[in-house]
């Protein structure tokens, strides 16, 4: 027994041999060169080069295969704000002491934030990256950069090795935070400017939500404000449009509170479905075929609904609620105000902010309705 057992142990050096040596008819010669190397530095050598590639991978970032590829900014803001908060005692300690010091704590917190944000599907990705850049190294001469990905992406699958200590990752994580801070100068920069343009018209407070109260006002000065700096027209649309979106995604996953339909219109394209069933819909297995024929109904359902006369008590019960949320400064309150800009007229027209609302509000309702109801994203 004491035998086997000894036998099964391995070293890394020799157990990396003992791979190399299989595959090294697929190997290119640059690669067989740094295989043989990697075996004959025995461990010592393997620890010294993981040391140093975890630190100089960060020149990766810049291979066409990491060049455009960010973490999620929203998320990466999110979340190290919320670990800036629980290490802000302590970086402010440091900061009094020694540079050293402060250092040592912020990297200790970006390890974290970085571990946080490393999701499967981020790793995943990284290590798909990872293998079509070493399958174009192989085919080049650069030595350093093949073996030192050939070391990396191992390294990355190993449990106790933390992302936030390799260099490739940190530069991902770096160019996330100033892409985002940039943005948001930009996004300052369009509300800036139509500060200054109304306060040059009269108006002494003035602040986001104040403007969406002077329509008429607001896009006089946004067209002298394009007129003079016409690359501020398209940051302020995309501004928005990507506010309207982020606000119609929250709305139909439930997560924004807005009541606008009845209980009564918000069963009845159940009850129709489960008319033609014949069965609760809580007896109904749910499958594609199932909520693809619920949304249908839902949105056949709405156009019915929305006659003239309840399309206008729509579109008024919608102003209330902008006009409120914007006088309590409520995040959602700048897009529901623009939403109103699609809501004009006396005849129903199907839109993607009412499907969303009768959708989220169905979230709300009682259990009857919620499993299947659920089931179907909204396109």
């Amino acid at each position: 027994m004491p035998r086997k057992r000894h036998q099964k142990r391995q070293t890394k050096a020799t157990a990396f041999s003992s791979q190399s040596q299989k595959q090294s008819h697929d190997l290119s010669p640059a690669a067989q060169i740094i295989a043989q190397r990697l075996v004959n530095g025995g461990e010592e050598y393997l620890k010294q080069g993981l040391i140093h590639t975890m630190i100089d991978s960060a020149q990766f970032a810049g291979e066409p295969e990491f060049k455009d590829f960010y973490l999620d900014g929203e998320k990466t803001v999110q979340i190290t704000e919320r670990w800036l908060k629980k290490y802000d005692k302590r970086l402010a300690a440091a900061r009094q002491k020694n540079a050293d010091e402060y250092n040592d704590i912020a990297d200790e917190m970006r390890i974290k934030i970085i571990e946080e944000l490393a999701a499967p599907s981020f790793r995943k990705d990284v290590d798909r990256r990872l293998q079509v850049l070493m399958d174009r190294l192989v085919k080049g001469k650069d030595t350093r950069k093949l073996e030192m990905v050939m070391m990396l992406i191992p390294a990355l699958k190993m449990k106790r090795i933390s992302w936030g200590l390799c260099g490739l990752i940190q530069e991902i994580y770096n160019r996330t935070m100033q892409r985002f801070m940039q943005e948001s100068e930009e996004d300052q920069g369009v509300i800036n400017a139509v500060v200054e343009a109304l306060k040059a018209e009269g108006e002494e407070e003035v602040d986001v939500f104040t403007m969406l109260k002077h329509p008429d006002k607001l896009e006089q000065v946004g067209k002298k404000i394009f007129e003079a700096q016409p690359g501020l027209r398209q940051r302020a649309e995309k501004q928005v449009w990507d506010m309207i979106e982020s606000f119609e995604d929250a709305l139909g996953h439930g997560n924004v509170e807005l009541n606008l339909f009845s209980k009564e219109e918000l069963r009845l394209p159940f009850q129709r479905i489960q008319a033609e069933l014949g069965k609760p819909l809580t007896q109904v297995q749910p499958s594609e075929e199932t909520s693809g024929s619920i949304f249908e109904t839902i949105r056949q359902t709405i156009t019915e609904i929305m006659t003239p006369e309840r399309f206008r008590r729509f579109r008024a019960d919608v102003d209330k609620t902008a006009t409120n949320w914007l006088r309590t400064h409520q995040k959602w309150g700048p897009a529901l105000k623009f939403e109103l800009d699609y809501l004009d007229g006396d005849q129903y027209e199907e839109n993607k902010f009412i499907l969303a609302a009768f959708i989220g509000q169905v979230s709300h309702l009682d259990e009857e309705h919620r499993p299947v109801a659920k089931k179907k994203k909204r396109h």
